[in-house]
């Protein structure tokens, strides 16, 4: 944009240095200017430092900073009422690079236009995405209220199943000890015996105590089982417990994942609306890149017609 601004500041430049050529020009070549008639076609003058061409060329009155004007234009072989002029050589490329630029704004509404469409496509898309993502942030805050429920209850039975660990640990360890110490009875009372039955001196005496004896230390041995037994099944019991405080912590981290998740899920639906905001930012961009290129065109039309205004 600054460079098309330079250019159309040296133009007008070029523009008022030809006016005061003119003025300035001696008086042999006063009769040069735009829209002097000439007969060699390419045929080439210099006037005041100026360049001037001899081309086929059309009159035409132009509007030139509100009031009318007359101008000469370079023309094809083929255009109708074409003469033979002199023209200035800024006045020939000032219209060239304009008949191009007219031409680069065809194209360029052309491709506008389809960019537009193309952007009103994705505002709608995203306007009818926008009324479907509110539905479902509204269900996944729903679905968070839900889960944060479960949490608090698998994390409300943790302290409990904790503390039955705990007790089953201090009876496990009871029972042991008991264990313990009842086979060293158990053991001790084994050793008497043995001791009873090798006195066979005093059998009959004996008989009695070791008829005690062993009934006793069947007694204890099934006592010992008995404790073996429950020892194991509390062992059981605080296995399953322990197993289910694991199930409570993994099912609490696939609820807060679930939670996460569906936060992630709400972020990105709310982020549609910033999307919308770009689109039509960018719709409003490029629409003013297009008035912009027509306001350039503008100033060209206005330059080249200064360039090739008559007497000039």
């Amino acid at each position: 944009m600054e460079v098309d601004m330079l250019r159309k500041v040296s133009t007008l430049s070029i523009a008022g240095a030809l006016i005061a050529g003119v003025l300035l020009s001696t008086p042999a070549n006063a009769a040069i200017s735009n829209g002097s008639t000439c007969t060699v076609v390419n045929k080439i003058t210099k006037v005041g430092g100026f360049t001037y061409k001899c081309v086929t060329a059309v009159k035409s009155t132009v509007t030139l900073d509100g009031t009318k004007a007359t101008v000469y234009l370079p023309a094809s072989a083929k255009t109708k009422n074409a003469k033979k002029y002199y023209l200035a050589n800024d006045c020939i490329t000032e219209t060239a690079y304009y008949a191009k630029s007219l031409k680069d704004l065809a194209v360029l509404e052309k491709n506008t236009a389809a960019a537009l469409l193309e952007v009103d496509a994705q505002i709608a898309d995203q306007v009818k995405a926008g009324a479907t993502a509110q539905i479902q942030i509204e269900a996944l805050i729903k679905e968070n209220a839900d889960i944060a429920i479960k949490i608090k209850e698998q994390t409300d039975l943790i302290p409990p199943a904790q503390k039955e660990v705990t007790d089953l640990t201090v009876k496990i360890a009871a029972v042991t000890k008991q264990v313990d110490d009842f086979t060293i009875i158990l053991n001790d009372s084994k050793a008497t015996l043995t001791k009873l039955k090798a006195d066979t001196v005093n059998a009959a005496k004996n008989s009695a105590a070791i008829a005690k004896l062993s009934n006793a230390i069947s007694q204890l041995s099934t006592a010992i089982l008995s404790l073996k037994t429950s020892n194991s099944q509390t062992k059981t019991q605080m296995q399953s417990v322990s197993s289910s405080i694991s199930k409570y912590n993994s099912s609490i981290m696939q609820l807060k994942s679930t939670v996460n998740k569906n936060l992630n899920s709400i972020e990105n639906s709310k982020k549609l609306s910033s999307t919308i905001t770009a689109l039509n930012k960018t719709k409003e961009l490029t629409s003013a890149q297009l008035q912009q290129a027509k306001d350039v065109l503008s100033q060209t039309m206005n330059s080249r017609n200064l360039l090739c205004s008559q007497g000039l």
